[in-house]
């Protein structure tokens, strides 16, 4: 038998979850029996698996040594998970563990926010490549609270849009924050450099349509078969001219979110970002090659939450804001 104790990290999760994490190797057909069989209890009673974990929890699998030595990845510490359950797929090295460090904005001990570089994945994808992702697991692999979570990225940005992004510590905290993005309870607020003049607020409205094959979209008007319903609201900041050519650095809120939204709302209306190569215009790439634009100037730049519940107070009504970064300042200057 081993006896495993939850922690504030993993209160939230399910029982049957958790098992499944500390048994990393087993099957969920085995987890679910060894309920049935009691061979799994929760504080010493009885459990069919669905119960949300609360920090003290004592959890027993009963278990001979050598059914542990076969569903569970070794741990130098009886009673523990073992660690591959939260480790980086990729190697991250020390120096972006250190930089990772400058790019944190917020952290408690459910939630942090993470000023992403340009040209960094937020996630994972079929490259080989290192994402934020990678990196935060990275950063925090090597602590024990991690044992049988991952924290975890909540929204995702371009690669080459820089900003912040939220991320979850703890399985409630991973919730909470999917939950106000998913309702849009937290205004999410970007910052970017359009070409031409955008010379008043406006509240756009249309229709987002996905091409898949091609990883684009295309903004309508008007209803149009597999077509979303998006708004966007712009607001001028700065009309700037550079080379005789004017250009706006806009704030740009998403009241729905959709992939490549801003980019594509903007350039339907005649102002695409400027060093944005998929949606701009022919003169905004022009203008962008002759300014040395190397990605779309677009910057998430403020999160405003909404009033939280007791357990994330220090969040509640919390509104936070980065600047824009050296390449945009350098432009508007």
């Amino acid at each position: 038998m081993k006896k495993f104790i939850v922690t504030k990290t993993d209160e939230g999760q399910r029982l049957i979850k958790y098992s499944s994490r500390i048994l990393d190797k087993a099957p969920m057909s085995v987890i679910r029996k060894a309920l049935r069989k009691k061979n799994i209890d929760l504080n010493k009673k009885k459990a069919d698996g669905n119960e949300l974990l609360k920090a003290g929890d004592v959890i027993q699998i009963w278990f001979s040594d050598e059914t542990f030595e076969k569903f569970m990845s070794s741990s130098e510490n009886e009673g523990q998970p073992g660690k591959s359950e939260i480790k980086s797929e990729k190697k991250v090295d020390k120096r972006l563990k250190e930089k990772f460090k400058d790019w944190l904005v917020y952290e408690d001990e459910n939630i942090l926010i993470i000023n992403k570089p340009a040209g960094l994945l937020t996630q994972s994808d079929d490259s080989k490549e290192i994402s934020l992702n990678d990196i935060l697991l990275g950063y925090y692999e090597d602590l024990a609270d991690y044992r049988t979570f991952k924290p975890s990225i909540c929204n995702r940005l371009d690669r080459n849009t820089s900003g912040m992004v939220i991320a979850g510590k703890t399985i409630k905290g991973l919730q909470k924050m999917n939950e106000i993005i998913k309702t849009r309870e937290v205004r999410k607020i970007y910052k970017c450099i359009a070409f031409g003049e955008i010379k008043e607020a406006a509240d756009l409205k249309g229709w987002l349509k996905k091409d898949k094959t091609k990883n684009t979209v295309r903004i309508y008007d008007n209803p149009t078969e597999d077509a979303v319903e998006i708004e966007t609201i712009v607001e001028p900041l700065i009309i700037f001219k550079k080379n005789g050519i004017n250009f706006t650095l806009a704030e740009v809120e998403l009241v729905t979110g959709r992939p490549h939204q801003i980019r594509a709302h903007l350039s339907h209306i005649g102002n695409p970002l400027m060093g944005d190569k998929k949606y701009g215009s022919r003169d905004s790439i022009v203008f962008s090659e002759k300014l040395s634009v190397r990605r779309q100037m677009l910057h998430a730049a403020r999160l405003e939450f909404p009033t939280m519940g007791e357990e994330f107070e220090t969040l509640s009504e919390m509104v936070i804001e980065v600047p824009i970064p050296a390449d945009m300042e350098k432009l508007v200057e």
